[in-house]
């Protein structure tokens, strides 16, 4: 009997053993697991100090262009003072060319009251020659006159232009035409990568509008401009019900609406209708990528380098990811 109870014993140990083996590798395993999600974190900490160093440099251009108008503004007043004092010599040399108008007329006169011709002839040559030099100023002040208009009408351009610059900067205004497409789509996330950036035309809180196939599909925000790409919010309540936007959708600059684009997480009330959004004709997307689902299922890929399904809790104990920083 003894035996019989020495190989239960046996055997439960070495189950025992086997367990605590098997255990250790999934504790093993956890502990990875962590330091990746650790490592995720601290890249997109990151990413979000680049973000907002980009912004405050965004800022700086702006007031920088605010600080050239000044400037600019203040030589057009300097030029158009110049102007007024320029006139005013005009005006000068008139009078004095009518002064010595008047001599030379008094001259002819005095050629009939007085024998002496010689002496007469020399003033007149001194007042036609007082009269030539006048008359060589005047030009002169008018050629002057003439590249002063053109010089202010150069700057009042000049000024002109990087005010409504900076005013389509503020409002977000995408100047002339503009047709791209989605590069990566975050559907999870609730932001896209745009195929254009400054170089493009795009500029900071543009908004912008989705098509597939021609069928509208929801508006974007743009929040980080690069040169040749640009990030984009997917604005809440704008996405068609069961769709998700795709790589190689079409982008164009939004139609001007009425309804106020907000934050992430911001809602005011019921989505914007795609007849009010969309235009009569939507231009042509290209072709979206073979793997891509049509009805826009299929899974998404991972900015952050995870994988696939649903997200897991933080194990630091924060909330959900939110890579825009807001």
């Amino acid at each position: 009997m003894w035996k019989i109870l020495a190989v239960i014993a046996a055997v439960l140990l070495g189950g025992a053993g086997f367990f605590g083996l098997q255990n250790k590798g999934v504790i093993e395993q956890s502990m990875k697991d962590l330091t990746k999600e650790k490592d995720t974190l601290v890249a997109r900490q990151a990413d979000l100090s680049a973000a907002k160093e980009e912004i405050a440099s965004l800022n700086q251009s702006i007031m920088s262009l605010g600080d050239e108008t000044e400037r600019l503004n203040t030589e057009k007043i300097d030029l158009d003072n110049k102007v007024v004092q320029v006139e005013s010599e005009l005006r000068l040399l008139e009078t004095q060319i009518q002064t010595a108008d008047a001599k030379l007329g008094r001259a002819r006169e005095l050629i009939k009251e007085f024998p002496d011709i010689e002496e007469i002839r020399r003033q007149m040559a001194e007042t036609r020659a007082q009269i030539e030099e006048s008359e060589i100023e005047k030009v002169k002040k008018q050629g002057e006159v003439a590249s002063k208009q053109v010089e202010i009408d150069s700057l009042g351009k000049v000024a002109g232009e990087l005010t409504a610059l900076r005013k389509d900067q503020d409002a977000g205004v995408i100047r002339g035409e503009f047709q791209s497409s989605i590069a990566k789509a975050y559907n999870k996330w609730g932001f896209v990568v745009v195929n254009a950036g400054n170089d493009q035309g795009v500029v900071h809180h543009a908004q912008l509008d989705v098509y597939r196939r021609g069928q509208y599909l929801c508006k974007l925000l743009v929040t980080q401009v690069e040169a040749n790409q640009s990030v984009a919010d997917i604005v809440p309540g704008s996405l068609q019900p069961g769709q998700s936007v795709l790589a190689g959708d079409v982008v164009v600059k939004a139609i001007k609406s009425t309804t106020p684009v907000l934050p992430t997480g911001t809602t005011t009330g019921p989505a914007p209708s795609p007849d009010d959004a969309a235009p009569v004709s939507a231009p042509a997307p290209k072709p979206a990528a073979p793997a891509a689902d049509p009805f826009g299922g299929g899974a998404e890929p991972d900015p952050f380098g995870g994988g696939g399904g649903a997200m897991e809790a933080d194990p630091f104990g924060g909330g959900a990811p939110d890579p825009f920083g807001q």
